[in-house]
């Protein structure tokens, strides 16, 4: 009987991930006509950055929520908030509710995709572990390429709001199909599991605050907003010294410790490479009338190189390892000056050139980055180390969509903006973050050693 259940299993486990892993670039691909209609260009890049944000929030709290209301209930109530998340971005008539919106699809999403991994340890018997967790990253790398193409669909038929409502109603059959799921209740742990709280407060009030600054007129006011958003990141950092609840290892971001250059890396390049993701169906659209379906293929492109990228360099030798690592940040920084110098002149095809650049030079420098970063830590603190790397990821892609918006809305991008302003933007939101690529590059050259 009970491997009769297990595919049903399997199909739930990977359904979460689908739908965390496709809603963004989703979005990114639908958001370019829903600006059209409700307006609210100057806060494009929160759409990014809130979800991120929510993702990071509910995604730290997954084990407590695992232990207090057991795996069953805690992937139904993720799902249904989900669901509500796209209900309220589908029914937005304005961007401040879209944005409400996005935060509660983010606070689902991440946590459907915590829960998932938790599922995959719980459900399945230890030798089934690998085969689940290959048929996940199988998923994970589809969703990156269809997620886009459907909201490109949506987008081209003219009912962009049909995307958030598709979404809706698969968290919905997630809600109903959790019951399947075999364990109603997570045993209770003898050690009871601690959030940290404190951290992930100052964390969101460092990320918002810096993404205030980008929709700030007058510039004394973007420059505290930015200094009290540095500021707590800062104190997030502070505040991890002391927990006993920790996300991230000890001095995560210091250069003197073997796995600090590692995750210095991994900030800087997702920093740098979000642009693409916020602005580019956007700007494809207003620079060269590139339909929201090919939009959505180009964002396509550099989660399919990525995932070519890290199939064909899985089982390199070791002794390829550093190299490996240098030449594929080496990339990504080549690839982030390609588009600057591309996105305001064209051609199209060579944008897609440049993203497969940037998606393949991650697929072949990640995996072994990180296993640097777990090689070099502290004895107990690998399961630590190994999580907080996708949490410093988005923390990136929060922070650097929101550095993103603050460099296009102080060039002065706005709905009736002329040529000349768009095509500022299109070379500045890229070129801004090479000196942040290069840092990060330079930073993996030093764990590579």
């Amino acid at each position: 009987m009970e491997s009769a259940l297990r595919w049903p299993l399997v199909v739930l486990v990977c359904l979460g991930v689908w739908l965390h892993a496709a809603d963004a670039l989703v979005a990114t691909t639908v958001m370019p006509s829903a600006i059209a209609e409700i307006g609210g260009l100057p806060y494009l890049y929160w759409t990014i950055a809130l979800y991120e944000l929510g993702s990071i929030v509910t995604g730290a709290a997954s084990g407590l929520l695992t232990q207090r209301l057991g795996l069953r209930t805690a992937m139904s109530a993720a799902a249904g908030v989900y669901m509500v998340g796209c209900a309220t971005s589908a029914l937005a008539s304005h961007m401040s509710v879209m944005l409400v919106g996005r935060l509660v699809q983010g606070f689902g999403g991440g946590a459907m995709l915590a829960l998932s991994y938790v599922g995959v340890s719980q459900l399945f018997p230890p030798d089934l572990w690998p085969r689940v967790l290959a048929i996940v990253a199988g998923v994970w790398g589809v969703s990156s390429l269809v997620g886009p193409l459907v909201g490109g669909a949506f987008a081209s038929a003219g009912v962009w709001r049909g995307a958030f409502w598709a979404f809706a109603a698969q968290a919905a059959l997630l809600v109903a199909a959790a019951p399947w799921l075999a364990a109603a209740r997570t045993p209770p742990s003898e050690e009871a599991a601690e959030l940290p709280g404190r951290q992930l407060v100052a964390l969101t009030a460092g990320v918002l605050a810096i993404a205030a600054a980008g929709v700030q007129h007058e510039t004394w006011v973007m420059a505290a907003c930015s200094l009290a958003g540095i500021g707590a990141l800062a104190l997030t950092l502070r505040l991890e010294r002391n927990a006993t609840a920790r996300l991230f290892p000890p001095s995560p971001l210091s250069l003197a410790v073997p796995w600090g250059p590692g995750y210095v890396a991994v900030l800087l390049l997702t920093m740098a490479t979000v642009s693409f993701t916020v602005y580019g169906p956007l700007l494809l659209a207003r620079l060269f009338g590139v339909s929201p379906l090919l939009a959505g293929l180009l964002v396509a492109t550099e989660s399919v190189a990525w995932t070519l990228a890290a199939i064909a360099t899985a089982n390199a030798p070791a002794h390829r390892e550093s190299l490996l690592i240098r030449g594929g940040t080496a990339a990504i920084a080549v690839a982030v000056a390609g588009l600057a110098w591309t996105m305001p002149r064209g051609p199209v095809w060579a944008l897609g050139l440049w993203t497969a650049v940037q998606g393949a030079g991650f697929g072949i420098c990640w995996a072994f980055l990180l296993r640097r970063i777990v090689a070099g830590v502290p004895d107990g603190d690998s399961d630590r180390a190994s999580a907080a790397v996708p949490t410093t990821q988005m923390i990136g892609y929060a922070i650097g969509a929101a550095v993103c918006g603050m460099v296009a809305n102080a060039l002065g991008l706005h709905d009736g903006a002329a040529p000349d302003i768009v095509r500022g933007v299109a070379f500045w939101v890229f070129a801004a973050f090479f000196p942040l690529a290069g840092l990060g590059a330079l930073s993996a050259w030093r764990i590579a050693r």
